[in-house]
């Protein structure tokens, strides 16, 4: 259910979307934690990095690190999995605007045209 931001309902939608990227911040954590084989994670047997669903990506972190040599602290992890995921709710959003537009101006043209159409048969039948 889209709810324009204006409406009554937005800050249910914010809260929706800040639960959505918070959810996502955590799995991230867990996951991590249980690549790493810290204690206290949860999943896993007897938290076995070997174990659990992320074994296959364990030593490729810098890799996929974008500042070679630099080191990102949570925050920064943070920061930057809260700017995806607002990043995606905006992409979102205006394919989203855009769609409801083309869908508008479809909708307009084939009122005009069948007008249109419905004007000469009644001519044609004069």
């Amino acid at each position: 259910m889209h709810v324009h931001p204006s409406s009554p309902n937005s800050s249910q939608s914010e809260d929706d979307a800040a639960t959505k990227i918070q959810a996502g911040f955590r799995g991230y954590r867990v996951r991590k934690q249980i690549r790493q084989g810290r204690p206290g994670s949860t999943g896993g047997v007897s938290g076995n990095p070997s174990a659990g669903a992320g074994s296959s990506s364990g030593g490729s972190q810098a890799q996929r690190s974008p500042r070679v040599g630099k080191k990102t602290t949570l925050e920064d992890k943070s920061a930057t999995k809260i700017q995806a995921g607002i990043r995606g709710f905006l992409v979102r959003k205006r394919q989203k605007t855009a769609t409801d537009a083309a869908t508008k101006i479809q909708a307009s043209f084939r009122g005009f045209k069948t007008r249109k159409d419905l004007k000469s048969t009644s001519k044609k039948d004069k």
